[in-house]
């Protein structure tokens, strides 16, 4: 060894490398004699150092533009991995190394294309000799990407030989290179590269840029632009292919490596996230197409309308209550679809809601495509978008089948409660025509009747009226009718159900042609439908019971039935005021019907029952799991993060939420389930609960241990009354505590309510019961009889000490 060792080797590569930096072209001859020397000082020991200065020297030839430095110095660098590797081929290594270097200097002092002429990396052979390309990848100075494959397009073949080189050194293998922009697309198509390096000045019609603008449309590849133009005129026309780095000539390795690993991380990063979009992006089309199915295959209206009230959205069911096509309805107001008042009212209503940002639920009669009125359960609620109120947002029920069957209900309530009464006055009446004249006023006052009459038949074939109530009376005056069917007044319910002593229906009264003679007197009176039952006495017709209601198709079979049993009573009824022993009769069939009333009685209870339990059932099965799906929809399209409509959607869950809390409450207070699945005791305590909780009202309950299983109509009497009476103490009684007592003694079963509140007269409340047709306490005494109970209410409101409602059922066998 000299007296310059091996450990200043590297320093002095890298002193050469800043020479080269200095002053490349004029000093080679100089750099060439170093280089001798160095080779002859070189030692094994500084090969990690020697590799590291090979780095540099590679970075001064791209700066210089001579890609066979570059070329040179990255043979070093594979010739230190193999002596690494194999330190016996020193010697080899040492004039390989000279043999190298110097051939790369030469290489330097040439013209350009002389240069690249000149130099050519090893052959196959030479590879298999175990030259200096025939070595293993250092870990340590392989780039990120190794495998990115890089498409160059650089019309100087001088550059872009360069550029091969240097980004082979660098360890990316590369396509091309081409040089015009027509070339750069083709291959792009061809042969998809993962990176473009572009220059922007190209020869023919199509240059860098606008290549660039092909290939980024069809392929998305990232694109580096590398050119020694730089003016603003190119600089706008590159920035609109969005290019990941715009490079300027000449650039060093580290910037050109930097910029190339930058734009292949973003771009992996890019195409990431526009996976992550796109998945996303299904997902919300997934969960936007299960609820457009949920909305579009709802039996309920549900749409949307904007803030001037047109139509936005709507569904099939909407279509089908309007008649009109989605395309009719959309972009319209309610004033173009539903009448006046009803749009106006409407108007008005979302006007409040959208000022109010609430949601409101209401009752509201539509008049169909078929003329046909419904009655829609609609709950409306302010849209909101991205925080903004947009419009207001509905979901109608067509509860008119069930509004039907609460009208039906309460009809047959009140005509049974009319046979009772009836029958009451039957047994207490002086005189036929009191009694007549009683039942028309009863039948008017209980069963939702408009008007009704009893005429008996004279000598000469003409029906007399000889009691009436309601419009009947109105609508009579003046009006002859017969039996003759020769006559035209016999033509008529009337006179048909005199001749053939069966009862004549006539539900639809303005178009029926039996009624045309009275048709104009009938619409003015407001009469739709009519009735007429045969009155007997002795077994013969003498008269008609007729009823008059403005609701066409009124009598339906089961009130014809009933009405047929008022209308025997009365016959029965006209028998009794005949001798002593069609009086005993007329009190044994009293009796009989008594007995039927108290059997209808039972029976309207226990379809009222049924129908409770059936809408119970309704409500918590259908409704409630169709609420739940939408809310499981809902919060699903939440979580899937949609692009800041989460406040709104969430929102909607909220409201389909609470309108599923008010179902199940409803569903509840129509069945408990505890009476039918655990019992009287459970059931009682629950509803004293929940419903004095809601009051604020302390609740105590007494007894009820031990209680064997109560028969199904007793217990329900006892829930009913206690429910009744519960529902009389939370709206009127003013009271702070109420206890329910549930006691068996002696085979008696006693329930009491009682509570401290300010007290009621009894007497008096049962007798405004039944004048003002209140069913309240009447009905909780009905149930106690019917059920072979007793009911007695208590009360002082002098002495305000509250009131007490009792009943007792006896329980045959039973023991306390």
């Amino acid at each position: 060894m000299s007296e310059r060792s091996a450990a200043d080797l590297p320093a002095q590569l890298a002193a050469l490398a800043d020479e080269f930096q200095r002053s490349l072209p004029n000093r080679v001859d100089e750099v060439k004699a170093a280089m001798v020397a160095i080779v002859d000082d070189w030692e094994p020991a500084a090969l990690v150092d020697l590799r590291c200065a090979a780095h540099r020297l590679v970075g001064a030839a791209g700066t210089f533009g001579r890609p066979v430095l570059g070329e040179a110095a990255r043979r070093i660098e594979e010739l230190a991995c193999r002596l690494d590797a194999d330190p016996a081929a020193h010697d080899e290594g040492v004039r390989l190394v000279f043999d190298e270097l110097l051939a790369s200097l030469n290489s330097a002092a040439s013209t350009p294309t002389a240069a690249e002429t000149a130099f050519s990396p090893p052959d196959a052979s030479a590879q298999q000799r175990g030259g200096p390309l025939d070595c293993p990848d250092d870990p340590v100075d392989r780039v990120g990407h190794p495998s990115a494959r890089i498409l160059i397009v650089e019309d100087d073949p001088l550059i872009a030989r360069e550029l091969v080189l240097r980004l082979t050194a660098m360890g990316y293998a590369t396509a091309g290179p081409v040089a015009t922009g027509d070339e750069a697309v083709a291959w792009a198509a061809r042969e998809p590269p993962d990176l473009v390096l572009m220059d922007i000045v190209l020869p023919g019609a199509v240059d860098g840029i606008a290549a660039a603008r092909v290939i980024l449309d069809e392929q998305r590849l990232p694109l580096l632009y590398l050119t020694a133009h730089a003016d603003e005129e190119r600089f706008a026309r590159a920035r609109i292919t969005a290019p990941y780095a715009y490079l300027i000539k000449p650039c060093n390795d580290r910037e050109l490596q930097l910029a190339i690993e930058l734009a292949l991380q973003r771009h992996q990063r890019d195409a990431l996230l526009r996976a992550e979009a796109e998945r996303q992006d299904r997902r919300i089309d997934e969960l936007a197409s299960t609820l457009s199915a949920l909305v579009e295959g709802a039996t309920d209206c549900i749409f949307a309308k904007d803030l001037d009230g047109r139509y936005i959205l709507c569904n099939r069911a909407v279509e089908q209550l309007l008649g009109r096509s989605r395309e009719e309805i959309l972009g319209r107001r309610d004033e173009d679809l539903l009448a006046a008042d009803l749009a106006a009212r409407r108007r008005a209503d979302e006007q409040r809601i959208i000022a109010a940002a609430t949601t409101e639920t209401c009752e509201e009669v539509i008049s169909g495509a078929d003329g046909e009125e419904r009655t829609c359960l609609t709950t409306r609620g302010c849209l909101q978008i991205a925080g903004e109120r947009a419009g207001v947002f509905a979901i109608a029920r067509d509860i008119s089948a069930r509004k039907a069957a609460e009208r039906r209900l309460r009809r047959l309530s009140g005509f049974f409660n009319a046979l009772a009464l009836t029958n009451q006055a039957i047994m207490h009446a002086e005189s036929a025509e009191a009694l007549l004249a009683r039942a028309c006023e009863i039948v008017v006052r209980h069963g939702e009747v408009d008007g009704a009459w009893i005429g008996l038949l004279d000598a000469e074939g003409w029906i007399r009226v000889v009691a009436d109530s309601g419009s009947a009376g109105e609508y009579l005056t003046g009006l002859r009718i017969s039996i003759d069917a020769q006559r035209e007044e016999g033509h008529g319910p009337n006179g048909a159900a005199m001749r053939d002593g069966r009862p004549a229906i006539c539900n639809d009264f303005l178009t029926d042609p039996r009624t045309r003679p009275w048709q104009g007197r009938a619409r003015a009176a407001g009469i739709r439908a009519s009735a007429a039952f045969p009155v007997r006495r002795a077994g013969a017709v003498v008269g008609v019971f007729s009823l008059y209601a403005a609701q066409v198709g009124f009598f339906d079979q089961e009130l014809i039935e009933l009405l047929g049993e008022l209308a025997s009573d009365i016959s029965f009824a006209l028998d009794k005021f005949g001798d002593d022993s069609r009086r005993r009769r007329a009190e044994a069939g009293l009796q009989g019907a008594l007995e039927r009333l108290h059997e209808v009685s039972a029976r309207l209870i226990g379809v009222q029952e049924d129908e409770r339990r059936r809408l119970a059932r309704d409500l918590h099965d259908d409704i409630g799991q169709n609420l739940t799906m939408i809310k499981i929809v809902l919060l699903g399209m939440t979580q899937s993060g949609a692009y800041g409509a989460n406040e709104e959607i969430r929102e909607a869950a909220e409201i389909a939420d609470r309108t599923l809390q008010r179902v199940r409450a409803l569903s509840v207070a129509l069945r408990p389930p505890q009476l039918d699945d655990l019992g009287l005791v459970p059931a009682l305590r629950a509803h004293l609960d929940t419903t004095c909780h809601h009051a604020g009202i302390k609740a105590s309950f007494v007894g009820g241990e031990g209680l064997p299983r109560v028969p199904e109509n007793i217990a329900i009497a006892c829930f009913r009354i206690a429910q009744e009476a519960l529902n009389n103490v939370v709206r009127h009684a003013r009271a702070t505590a109420v206890v329910l007592e549930l006691r068996l003694a002696d085979g008696v079963l006693a329930l009491s309510l009682r509570d401290d509140g300010c007290g009621f007269d009894a007497a008096a409340a049962f007798a405004h019961a039944a004048r003002a047709r209140s069913l309240g306490l009447l009905s909780m005494q009905e149930r106690a009889a019917l059920a072979g109970g007793q009911l007695a209410v208590l009360s002082a409101p002098e002495r305000r000490v509250g009131s007490e409602v009792r009943v007792t059922f006896p329980l045959p066998g039973a023991m306390s």
